[in-house]
């Protein structure tokens, strides 16, 4: 089972500031054998290829798709190259007026809390093996180990001993199941935080789990 994780908005908590977001959105895709993350991969290869890079001169090692950056229509076309593969999206949008003044002050613990909640309703009894999660490279050595650390030792109960866990942080230019997972999280975050549901109505019949924490 290969699962794929990004957010959207920020963990920032002064809201007189220009730009600091409601909400915080952590949202995974998941796709649970490896033909279909092959499929998924060549959806955002294509996408690239004929839109984003049509045109343009020269290469770039780092042009990617971006939640906040590629146009709905865009995002429609990438969809629309999904109609073969089977994946589910789970989302948690935590509302940030509600969190706790320690909390605030813990960025970390705030998002491995988060992702914490979100990937324990991922289907886990469905992977045949193993699980590969993969996630945005954004933590320091030691917030990565403490991350790992921390996921690993809440999932041992909801997890088999035989379905072991191994956990990658790369660039999200590097991983192409992180781009597809940034352009749903996007999505969901610009419902919650514009009333925007534009591209969130394309692909809302793909969520298998959307929620608000601290409603």
């Amino acid at each position: 089972m290969f699962v794929f994780l990004d957010e959207s908005g920020d963990l920032g908590f002064d809201f007189t500031k220009g730009g600091t977001s409601r909400f915080f959105v952590i949202t995974i895709l998941v796709v649970e054998n490896y033909e279909d993350r092959v499929r998924l991969f060549k959806a955002v290869e294509r996408t690239i290829k004929n839109k984003v890079r049509k045109g343009k001169k020269g290469k770039s090692l780092e042009i990617e798709l971006k939640g906040a950056k590629t146009s709905v229509s865009v995002k429609a076309y990438f969809f629309r190259q999904l109609d073969n593969v089977k994946f589910q999206i789970y989302s948690l949008v935590l509302n940030k007026a509600r969190v706790y003044d320690a909390l605030q002050e813990n960025q970390a613990k705030l998002y491995n809390y988060i992702a914490r909640l979100l990937i324990q309703k991922c289907p886990f009894q469905k992977a045949k093996n193993k699980v590969i999660l993969t996630l945005d490279k954004s933590k320091d050595q030691e917030g990565i180990k403490d991350f790992n650390r921390y996921l690993l030792l809440q999932l041992q109960s909801s997890i088999p001993v035989s379905k072991p866990v191994e956990i990658f942080h790369v660039a999200s230019h590097e991983n192409k199941g992180i781009q597809a997972a940034d352009l749903f999280s996007r999505g969901i975050f610009r419902k919650h935080e514009r009333k925007d549901m534009e591209w969130y109505h394309q692909f809302r019949g793909r969520i298998k789990f959307e929620d608000v924490y601290l409603k």
